[in-house]
C-alpha cells in the first residue's frame, strides 16, 4: 500500500501538492501551475480522503505554485523527513511529526528510513536528481518531474543562491528554523554546452540498455525511434519514443511546459542521428508494465567513424554486379549511401544490376549527377534456352520442376543503343516470358545484343552451373564464348554448395574460379571479380537475414558476406591467385569494362508531349470565342489582359496541346452527361475555364450581365469570391446579373514566370472513368497509352512483422523499439508493382515508349490486360505527358441526383440561403441539434463537410458565404493550418474567418493587397505551402532572403507572420473551390429533394448497411448507434462504417422518411430507389450478396418473372445461404419454395 501525504503551507489551508510514499520510492505531483493541475485529482482525492475519514478541502483554481522535493537530512542524522518548498506561496514547512502524520493516514506504511535519491550526508543537501513520475500521470494527462528545471545545490551555505536568480521570494531559497537555507534549483531547460540539446552536460559511464533496471541516474548512447508528442489538457506537452542501442531499446518520456516547446523539441530530436542521454529509469506497473526512462539531458553525438572502412589508392576497382532495394525482397542497398561510399573511396564508377528489373535507373541517374558518380546501367537477367522454353510450352505444364532451366546473366548497356535494347528486353521478359521471374530466351538476347556487354554472372549463371556439373572443357568453352566477359566472385560467396553437398570442400570452390580464369585466357576474354553486392556494409547483413527468414529460407542465418568490398578487401579475397592475376581480375579488367561504357541517360531530358495537328490554334481560338460569348466583344480589360498573358505562356512553352487534350476529355464526358470536377491548381488558369476544362473562374470577383455583357470587377480584395456578391440587376438593361470569380493568381498553376509544366488533374465520375481511359486510346493510339506505373515497397507494419518473426524464431528477447529500429532497415525495399488509380502516360506517336521506359503488367499479372510503365511514374512524369483521369464520387452522385429529379445541377445558385444555412445551423432541414445527436450544423453526408472533424470546424467558425466554405475546405485539407493555428486565432478574436490563412492563394493575395512585391509574395507563398516557413534557406538551413523583414515593413500583422511559420502544407484555392462547388450542389438537393439526396448517399458513399436495423424504427437504430459508440476504439472497421451510415439514416428518419424492405419484384441491383415516399434498398444491401448475383437477379427478372425460390436460385446462381437470408428478411414476397408448392399449396 502507498501513503499519500498532503503538504500544506502554513499560511494557506488549501493543499499545495501531494507526496506519495511506499517502501521503495517517493513520488511528487507538482508543477508551475500546481493548483490547476491538481484540480484533475480532486474527485479521486476526495473519495480517498472520505474513505480515510479525513476532511478534504476543495482545491482552488486561481492559485499557482512552484515546488521541488528532496529528502532533508536532520542535524543529528537520526531522522529523514520529506521536505518541500512551495515557491508560489513563499512559505514552506517540514512535516516534522512524521510518526503522527503516518498514523493519521495509513498506519504501518512509512517509507524506509534512509532512502534518498541524492545520497545526502551531514554536510550537504542535494535535491533529487530525478523524480519518479506520479502514479496517475498518464490518466491525468500531465506530470512535470523535470529535474533540469533546477540548478544543482550541493551546500547549505546561506550565501549560495540559484545561478538563475529571480526577484520572487520563491527563487531565493527557504529559511528553515535553525537558520539553514535550502535554495531552489533555478529553471534551466536550455543546454549548457556545445552539442547539448537539452539539460546539463552529461558526464559518466555509458550503460547498455539490456539489463538496465530501476536507477536514479543512467547514461545511454543510441538513436531515437518512434518519436511522438501529445499535448495535455493542462497546456503542457509530453515528447516520447524509444532510445535504441546495440542491445535493446527502452521507452522514454520528456515533459515540456507548452505544446510549442514540445513541437520544437520533437522537431529537433527528429533531426538527430546518434545521441547520448541521461535520466532515471523507473518501472511503470500501470500501463507499459516495463521500465521507462525519464530524460534529463540529451547530447547530440558525432557518428563514430573509428571502424569505418576507407580506401586511398589511385587505382580503385569498379563493382560490376550490385543489387539495390529494387531487387524484389532480396537486397538492401540505398543508392544514395552507395554513391556516397563509392565517391569517398574514389571508385571511378559502379554498376547497378538488379534482378530482372531496371527500376533503380531514374534515381541512380539523378543522384549520380548530384554526387558526381558515373553509373553503369545494367540488369541481372534470367536466361533460358529457346529449346528448353519450347519444350516447356509444348508440355503446357505448371509444375516448377518442368519449367525451363533459367540462369543468371549480366547485361550492361554500353551506349544509348544498348540502353534501348535493354529496355526492350525488359519489356519482352515481363510481357511475354514471365513465369515467376521475367525470363529472357537466348534468341531475344542475340537479337538485341547491339550496345550490350554480356557477363556470365554468379554461381547461378550458366557457366558456373556447367562447371559444377562437370561439363567438358569443350562444352565450357562453347558456353563461355557467348559472353563478352566472365565473372568470378570471392569463393566464400558459394559456401552453401559445400553445405548442400554439391561440392566437397573449399578447394573445390577455389578451383571453380580458377577454371573460369583459364577459360578467359583461352578465349581472350576479360575475367572480372565482383562482389554480388546485396547490402552496403558488413553490419547490414542482419537485415538480409531477417528478410530471407520472412521469405521462408531455412538457411537465412548462413548467408555469405555480400557487402561492397574495398579494392584491398577484394584483392585479399583471392589469396590463391598471384598478385599480378589478382590485380588483373579485381582492378585492371573492371576498369577496362568501365572505360568501354559511355555516360548515358536512362531517362531523357526535356518534355515530350503528344502532337495534335493545329492544337495550339484550335485551343487559342476556343478560349477567345468562349470569352467573348460570356464577356462580350471587345473583352473587358481584366479579361483581355489575363487571357492574353496566359495564352502567351501556354503556347510559347509548348503546353497548348496539353490543354487541348484536357478539353477533349472533359467535353466527351459532358456530352455523355457526366460533370467533371477539377483537382489541384488547374482552376487557377482562366484559359482552362474558357476551354471548359474547369468550372472554376479565377478572375477577381465580378458581375456580368448575360444579356448586354455589362460587367464590374472588384480587384482590390473587397470580396473573397464572386458568389458572395449581393444579388442585383444590371444597371444598363435591368436583367439579373450573374456573379463569378474567385481571385486566384495564374502563378499558382504555372509558376511566377508561367513556365512550369501544367499538372491537369480531373475528377471524372467513377462510372465514367473507364470510358475516359478508353477515349485516350482513341485520341493517341492504343500503343501510345500506358497506365502510370507504381512501385510498392515493404510497409512499416510488414517490416516490423519480419523482425518480430525473426526474433521469435531465435528466442531473442527485445522490446518493440528495438524491433522498430531494425524494421527501418527495410525502408523503400521493393515488394511489388502497381498502377496509379487514374494516371495515364502518353507517348508521342513518332516515338517508341522505350525511349522513356520499359513496360509491364501491374504486379506482373498478365490476366489484368493492363500495360504500365516499368518505371514509377514520378520519375518520368516531366518527360512523358501524364493525364490524371481520376474516378470520384461527386460527379456520380450529381448524375444520380439529376436522373432522380430531372434538375440540371449546373443551374443551382451558389448563394442559396437555405443551402448555406446547413453549414452554420440545423434550420435548413427543419431539425434541432437535439434531434441530430447534438450536432449544431446539418452538413452530415455532404461531401467535404460531413465528417465529425469538419462539422466541428463549422460549429467553431459558422460560415455565412460560399467563400467561407472554401476556407473551411482549405483548413480541412491543409496541415497545421486549422488546429493550433487558425482555430485559435478565430476563437480569440485575433482575426476573422475571412482573414485567416486557409489556402496557398490567401498568402499571396494577402501580401499583394497590402503592398508587398508580387514576386516576393509568390516566393513566400511557395515556402509556406511546403511547410518551409517564410524565408528561402540554403542546405545549411541559413536564411538567404529577408521576406519577413519586408512583411513587417509592409505592416503585415504579426499573427499572420506567425501563422505562416506554423503551416506544414497548404491546399490550393482552386481545388477547394471545385470541391465546394460540387458539395454545394449536393447540399442543395439535401434541402430541396431529401429522398433523392439520401438515395444517392446510400447508393454511392455509404460503406455499410444493415437491413435488419435500418428498416427498423428510430429507437432500434439509436440503440445500435450507441452500442457501437460505446465500443470506442474497440469497434471494428465495419462497425465504424455502420455507425456513420446510421447517423445519416437517423437524420433521414427524423425528417420523416424511412427505408422499406428489399423487394424481389422492384429492388434494383446496386442502387437505392424511391418508392411510395420511402427508400427501397437494392439487393446489394443484403449481407453477403455480391454484385454478380445482384446484377443477375435484376437481369433475369426483366427477362422473365421468377416462379419460385428454386427458380430464383437456379437461374441466378444464388447460394442456399443467401436464399435463407432473403426468406428471413422477408424479401421474397409471395414466391413459393418451388413450382410444386404453387400447384398444390
Amino acid at each position: 500500500m502507498k501513503v499519500r501525504y498532503r503538504v500544506v503551507p502554513k499560511q494557506n489551508s488549501k493543499p499545495a501538492f501531494y507526496v506519495n510514499c511506499d517502501d521503495k520510492q517517493v513520488t511528487i505531483q507538482a508543477a508551475d501551475s500546481a493548483f490547476k493541475t491538481l484540480v484533475s485529482l480532486q474527485e479521486r482525492l476526495a473519495a480517498w480522503y472520505k474513505e480515510k475519514n479525513i476532511s478534504f478541502d476543495t482545491i482552488p483554481t486561481n492559485a499557482t505554485t512552484s515546488c521541488c522535493f528532496a529528502w532533508k537530512v536532520d542535524d543529528d542524522d537520526e531522522e529523514f523527513a520529506p521536505y518541500y518548498y512551495a515557491g508560489g506561496c513563499g512559505v514552506g514547512e517540514f512535516i516534522e511529526d512524521v510518526e503522527a502524520h503516518r498514523q493519521k493516514l495509513e498506519g504501518e506504511n512509512m517509507p524506509e528510513r534512509g532512502k534518498s535519491f541524492a545520497g545526502n550526508n551531514d554536510d550537504e543537501i542535494d535535491y533529487a536528481d530525478e523524480f519518479v513520475p506520479f502514479m496517475d500521470a498518464v490518466e491525468l494527462d500531465y506530470f512535470n518531474p523535470d529535474p533540469t528545471s533546477y540548478e544543482s545545490v550541493t551546500t547549505r551555505n546561506p550565501s549560495v543562491s540559484s545561478s538563475s536568480s529571480s526577484t520572487s521570494s520563491a527563487n531565493s531559497g527557504h529559511q528553515h528554523k535553525g537558520g539553514k537555507k535550502y535554495p531552489q534549483r533555478a529553471p534551466k531547460d536550455a543546454p549548457t554546452d556545445e552539442g547539448m540539446i537539452l539539460g546539463p552536460r552529461i558526464e559518466g559511464t555509458t550503460s547498455s540498455i539490456m539489463g538496465t533496471v530501476e536507477t536514479p541516474s543512467v547514461i545511454f548512447e543510441g538513436v531515437f525511434v518512434g518519436l511522438d508528442k501529445r499535448d495535455t489538457r493542462t497546456g503542457k506537452s509530453i515528447v516520447n519514443g524509444s532510445i535504441v542501442d546495440d542491445t535493446n531499446s527502452m521507452k522514454f518520456i520528456k515533459f515540456t511546459n507548452s505544446p510549442e516547446e514540445g513541437d520544437a523539441l520533437l522537431k529537433q530530436l527528429k533531426k538527430l542521428q546518434k545521441v547520448r542521454v541521461q535520466g532515471s529509469v523507473n518501472f511503470d506497473d500501470r500501463f507499459d508494465k516495463d521500465y521507462i526512462l525519464s530524460i534529463r539531458s540529451i547530447e547530440a553525438m558525432e557518428e563514430d567513424n573509428t571502424n569505418e572502412r576507407t580506401e586511398d589508392r589511385p587505382d580503385s576497382r569498379v563493382e560490376l554486379h550490385l543489387h539495390t532495394k529494387m531487387s524484389d525482397k532480396d537486397a538492401l542497398v540505398s543508392i544514395k549511401d552507395l554513391f556516397k561510399t563509392v565517391k569517398k573511396w574514389g571508385h571511378p564508377a559502379v554498376a547497378i544490376t538488379d534482378h530482372g528489373v531496371v527500376q533503380a535507373f531514374p534515381e541512380a541517374q539523378a543522384l549520380g549527377k548530384e554526387l558526381g558518380v558515373k553509373v553503369i546501367y545494367g540488369v541481372e537477367g534470367y536466361l533460358v534456352d529457346d529449346a528448353d522454353l519450347e519444350k516447356e510450352l509444348s508440355l503446357d505444364v505448371v509444375k516448377r520442376k518442368d519449367e525451363a532451366p533459367r540462369y543468371h546473366i549480366i547485361l550492361l548497356a554500353q551506349n544509348m543503343v544498348g540502353l534501348r535494347n535493354l529496355y526492350k528486353m525488359i519489356s519482352i521478359s515481363h510481357l511475354e516470358y514471365y513465369k515467376r521471374r521475367p525470363r529472357l530466351p537466348r534468341s531475344i538476347i542475340e537479337e538485341h545484343r547491339e550496345g550490350i556487354l554480356i557477363g556470365s554472372a554468379c554461381e547461378a549463371g550458366e557457366l558456373m552451373q556447367a562447371i559444377v556439373k562437370g561439363s567438358s572443357k569443350e562444352e565450357l568453352l562453347t558456353i563461355a564464348s557467348f559472353y563478352d566477359y566472365l565473372e568470378i566472385q570471392p569463393h566464400t560467396n558459394n559456401t552453401f554448395l559445400i553445405r548442400k553437398g554439391i561440392v566437397p570442400d573449399e578447394q573445390a570452390l577455389i578451383d571453380m574460379n580458377k577454371t573460369v580464369i583459364e577459360l578467359g585466357e583461352a578465349l581472350n576474354k576479360r575475367v572480372c571479380a565482383t562482389c554480388d553486392v546485396h547490402y552496403l556494409t558488413p553490419e547490414e547483413k542482419i537485415y538480409r537475414e531477417i528478410m530471407l527468414t520472412a521469405c521462408g529460407f531455412p538457411d537465412a542465418d548462413e548467408q555469405p558476406d555480400l557487402h561492397l568490398r574495398t579494392t584491398d578487401e577484394m584483392l585479399a579475397s583471392f589469396p590463391y591467385l598471384s598478385e599480378e592475376k589478382a590485380y588483373e581480375v579485381v582492378v585492371a579488367n573492371t576498369r577496362a569494362i568501365n572505360d568501354s561504357i559511355e555516360d548515358i541517360k536512362p531517362v531523357p531530358d526535356g518534355t515530350y508531349s503528344p502532337k495534335i495537328e493545329g492544337a495550339d490554334e484550335a485551343f487559342t481560338e476556343m478560349c477567345y470565342v468562349n470569352a467573348k460569348k460570356i464577356y462580350g466583344d471587345p473583352l473587358p480589360r481584366v479579361v483581355q489582359e489575363r487571357l492574353d498573358y496566359e495564352l502567351d505562356c501556354i503556347i510559347s512553352n509548348g503546353y497548348g496541346v496539353l490543354y487541348y487534350i484536357a478539353h477533349k476529355l472533359v467535353k466527351k464526358s459532358l456530352d455523355d452527361g457526366y460533370l467533371v470536377g477539377s483537382r489541384g491548381s488547374v482552376g487557377s488558369s482562366f484559359a482552362a475555364t474558357m476551354s471548359e476544362i474547369t468550372e472554376v473562374n479565377p478572375l477577381p470577383p465580378h458581375y456580368i450581365c448575360p444579356e448586354c455583357k455589362w460587367s464590374e470587377f472588384y480587384e482590390n480584395g473587397e470580396y473573397a469570391g464572386g458568389f458572395d456578391l449581393p444579388r442585383r440587376d444590371c444597371p444598363n438593361c435591368g436583367h439579373p446579373l450573374q456573379t463569378n470569380g474567385h481571385d486566384i493568381p495564374f502563378a499558382i498553376f504555372l509558376g511566377f514566370e508561367g513556365d512550369k509544366v501544367p499538372d491537369i488533374d480531373l475528377n471524372f465520375s467513377g462510372d465514367y472513368q473507364a470510358k475516359a481511359h478508353k477515349y485516350t486510346e482513341e485520341l493517341f493510339g492504343r500503343d501510345n497509352v500506358f497506365k502510370a506505373g507504381t512501385i510498392g515497397t515493404i510497409a512499416d507494419k510488414t517490416a516490423f512483422g519480419y523482425v518480430k518473426k525473426y526474433a521469435e524464431l531465435r528466442n531473442i528477447q527485445a522490446r518493440s523499439g528495438f524491433l522498430e529500429h531494425l524494421a527501418k532497415g527495410f525502408t523503400n525495399v521493393k515488394n511489388t508493382t502497381g498502377q496509379h488509380p487514374g494516371g495515364i502516360m502518353v507517348c508521342p506517336r513518332d516515338m517508341d515508349v522505350h525511349h522513356f521506359t520499359p513496360i509491364q503488367h501491374p504486379a506482373n499479372k498478365k490476366e489484368s490486360g493492363v500495360l504500365t510503365t516499368h518505371f514509377d511514374y514520378h520519375s518520368i512524369e516531366g518527360r512523358m505527358t501524364k493525364l490524371d483521369i481520376l474516378g470520384h464520387d461527386d460527379p456520380t452522385i450529381i448524375r444520380m441526383l439529376e436522373d432522380l429529379t430531372g434538375i440540371d445541377a449546373k443551374t443551382i445558385p451558389f448563394d442559396d440561403p437555405r443551402t448555406l444555412s446547413l453549414f452554420s445551423s440545423t434550420e435548413g432541414i427543419g431539425l434541432t441539434p437535439e434531434q441530430l445527436q447534438g450536432d449544431q450544423v446539418a452538413s452530415l453526408a455532404v461531401p467535404e463537410c460531413g465528417t465529425k472533424f469538419v462539422r466541428g470546424m463549422l460549429e467553431d467558425s459558422r460560415p455565412q458565404t460560399f467563400s467561407d466554405l472554401v476556407r473551411i475546405s482549405g483548413f480541412s485539407h491543409g496541415t497545421n493550418v486549422w488546429l493550433d493555428n487558425a482555430q485559435e486565432l478565430i476563437k480569440n478574436g485575433t482575426c476573422k474567418l475571412n482573414e485567416a490563412i486557409s489556402t496557398r492563394d490567401d498568402v499571396m493575395n494577402f501580401l499583394i493587397h497590402r503592398g508587398m512585391n508580387k514576386k516576393n509574395s509568390f516566393f513566400v507563398m511557395e515556402n509556406v505551402r511546403k511547410g518551409k516557413g517564410i524565408e528561402k534557406r540554403n542546405k545549411q538551413g541559413q536564411a538567404t532572403t529577408e521576406f519577413e523583414k519586408e512583411m513587417r515593413e509592409n505592416n503585415i500583422p504579426e499573427w499572420f507572420i506567425e501563422s505562416c511559420k506554423k503551416i506544414s502544407y497548404l491546399f490550393p484555392r482552386a481545388h477547394a473551390v471545385a470541391y465546394v462547388m460540387m458539395a454545394f450542389r449536393i447540399a442543395w438537393f439535401k434541402v430541396y429533394h431529401p429522398l433523392a439526396f439520401y438515395a444517392a448517399y446510400f447508393s454511392i458513399r455509404a460503406k455499410a448497411f444493415d437491413l435488419r436495423i435500418m428498416t427498423g424504427d428510430l429507437n432500434t437504430q439509436l440503440k445500435e448507434f450507441n452500442r457501437i459508440k460505446a465500443l470506442d476504439r474497440g469497434a471494428s472497421p465495419k462497425e465504424k462504417d455502420l455507425m456513420s451510415a446510421l447517423e445519416v439514416s437517423m437524420e433521414m428518419y427524423q425528417r420523416g422518411y424511412r427505408f422499406i424492405n428489399v423487394d424481389i419484384q422492384h429492388s434494383g441491383a446496386r442502387r437505392f430507389s424511391i418508392k411510395d415516399g420511402a427508400l427501397l434498398p437494392p439487393f446489394l444491401a443484403i449481407d453477403s450478396l455480391g454484385e454478380t448475383v445482384a446484377d443477375a437477379i435484376v437481369e433475369e427478372r426483366e427477362a422473365k418473372p421468377f416462379t419460385s425460390l428454386k427458380d430464383l436460385q437456379r437461374r441466378c446462381k444464388v447460394s442456399a445461404t443467401i436464399i435463407e437470408t432473403m426468406k428471413e428478411l422477408k424479401c421474397c414476397g409471395d414466391l413459393p419454395e418451388d413450382e410444386q408448392m404453387s400447384l398444390f399449396g
